[in-house]
């Protein structure tokens, strides 16, 4: 039978820099005639290695501080410290070296060896690349005199903190997804070190003075904050960059600060912010809950497999993508996370560095009509609510593990990937039992009763956050059928351009292709799906990052 013919009230559903005075440089002896002040017994610095024979030596260093540690009211002091060292000057046995010289000096090495940093939200790492037969030379001319003897440049600190405002504005008024991506990362953790971004705010940014970034340079640059990745295991090189990094503020005569600790607020329920971004040309959905769960948790495979099943990052594979984009065409992409991820919009596969010790779920939806917004936050909820309750069937996890390897082999591609995971496997205390190094293995271990078990245990579909990115003339409607608590629709049966009948009796009824029966069916179900969300908060963009939290 080509047709089902079903009645028409079918249950239907959806240059030059200014001289100043340097940073304080390490301590040289005192005369004999002064006291002598006892220097801070610091630690040294965890050097994790790879033993590779490629032409070009990979140097990642990991300071375990970031945004996370920034005193109140100076938000985004981490990464503008970050940016001043690769950035602004540093001292050399000849003179000092500005950022301009600095290119000049390191472009016959490659693009990669002009140092960068990547600021997040626990910590800060920079990049270094050289080849392997002037390896010796960069550590020595490059490495060592920028993390030791950074000079901080006055010039440099107005250029970026006015390229950090400049960014908060595209961020408001041109970059719709990451606006959406920050704001419920920034949401899920509120109350927490996590709520603001690691940009910074429109209020803190102008504020952030050169003191601000040497203090905190001095406190949290230290031997014992660091780890260290080198693509190399000759011992030479690690000898030499392990040295460099060793010295760093070696002369500091009081210990570190304490990364913070940090305890997300309990909530019950669900609740959302809607955020009125005026010129937005489509919605942003996103949802999430604090989890648990990090890669040394023994839970970690089998939730990672469930969620490749249900959402793989850039990936056709998972049942978000498949039921939302490919069968009803709603969109671009639909996603689940296990842990945070900067770079989504662009990046295809996890991005490396930026490891937390508390992380959470979340669901993307990229991006979809205004109008169609809340029907597809009941959609994700709704199949992550059945994927709770009815767990995975072996074929399934079967599957999800077959996918699971094949991302492996982009996850583990390049020499610089392979390094940057060793280095966050020391910032969990995973050496010997790596990410990428038991990849593979970990895979194969998993269970469908560990993957049913971890889903019960750290999946909670019933506390909820969300936020929805939307164009003004989309806010209230937007509110109103989140407060209702009613059906909502997503497609029509004239988006399926399905046809209309009549009958002998002149009742009107839609043709509906056999075929499509289960799509309407799940539509029907989402759209009545009760949100039953307890609290919706509006706000508007300039809101974001205006100041400490989310929407103040």
């Amino acid at each position: 039978m080509k047709h089902l013919v079903i009645l028409a009230v079918l249950f239907f559903s959806f240059g030059c820099t200014t001289a100043v005075d340097p940073a304080p440089p390490v301590a040289a002896a005192p005369p004999a005639t002064s006291p002598v002040v006892p220097a801070y017994a610091a630690g040294e610095p965890r050097v994790v290695t790879l033993d590779s024979q490629a032409p070009l030596i990979t140097i990642r260093v990991m300071v375990t501080h970031g945004s996370t540690s920034e005193p109140q009211g100076k938000e985004g002091l981490a990464g503008l410290a970050a940016e001043m060292i690769t950035d602004g000057g540093y001292r050399t046995a000849s003179g000092s070296m500005t950022k301009e010289q600095l290119a000049e000096l390191t472009m016959p090495w490659g693009s990669g060896a002009r140092p960068t940093t990547f600021p997040a939200a626990r910590t800060t790492t920079f990049f270094f690349t050289a080849p392997r037969e002037v390896i010796g030379r960069y550590v020595r001319d490059v490495v060592r005199p920028m993390l030791n003897e950074p000079l901080f440049e006055a010039d440099e600190l107005d250029r970026l903190k006015n390229e950090r405002l400049s960014a908060i504005t595209a961020l408001r008024t041109t970059d719709l997804e990451n606006l959406g991506l920050a704001a419920i990362d920034q949401y899920v953790l509120a109350g927490t070190s996590y709520e603001h971004d690691v940009i910074g705010t429109h209020a803190s940014i102008p504020g952030l003075t050169r003191d601000d970034v040497i203090a905190f340079y001095r406190a949290h640059y230290r031997p014992e904050n660091i780890i260290v990745g080198i693509s190399t295991t000759d011992q030479a090189i690690v000898n030499q960059v392990r040295e460099a990094v060793s010295s760093v503020n070696r002369d500091a005569t009081t210990p570190p600060p304490p990364a913070p600790v940090v305890q997300p607020a309990a909530f019950t329920g669900r609740q959302a912010v809607v955020i009125e971004e005026p010129n937005a040309p489509a919605a942003s959905v996103h949802a999430g809950f604090p989890i648990a769960v990090s890669r040394a948790d023994s839970d970690f495979w089998p939730l990672y497999v469930a969620n490749v099943y249900l959402g793989t990052h850039r990936d056709s594979f998972g049942q978000l993508y498949q039921k939302i984009r490919e069968e009803r065409g709603y969109n671009y992409g639909d996603y689940s996370y296990i842990e945070y991820w900067a770079g989504r919009p662009a990046a295809l596969f996890q991005l490396f560095n930026q490891p937390r010790e508390q992380q959470y779920f979340s669901l993307w939806v990229r991006p979809v009509k205004h109008e169609h917004a809340v029907h597809m936050m009941k959609a994700i909820t709704y199949e992550l609510d059945q994927m709770v309750r009815d767990g995975l069937t072996p074929d399934q996890v079967e599957a999800s593990k077959n996918k699971a390897r094949v991302l492996y082999l982009n996850l583990a591609e390049t020499i610089p990937r392979l390094i940057s995971a060793r280095v966050d496997d020391a910032f969990y205390g995973m050496e010997g039992r790596g990410f990428l190094d038991t990849y593979l293995q970990n895979i194969d271990r998993v269970t469908p009763e560990q993957v049913n078990a971890a889903i019960r245990r750290h999946l909670r579909p019933d506390n909820v956050k969300y936020v929805v990115v939307t164009s003004t003339a989309f806010v209230q409607p937007t509110v109103d059928q989140l407060r209702s608590n009613a059906a909502v629709f997503g497609k029509t049966f004239e988006d399926y351009e399905f046809t209309q009948a009549k009958l002998a009796d002149g009742t009107t009824v839609w043709q509906i292709p056999e075929a499509k029966v289960p799509t309407v069916q799940l539509d029907a179900a989402w759209a009545n799906y009760p949100l039953n969300v307890r609290e919706v908060t509006v706000g508007h963009v300039n809101q974001m990052f205006a100041g400490p939290t989310m929407l103040k």
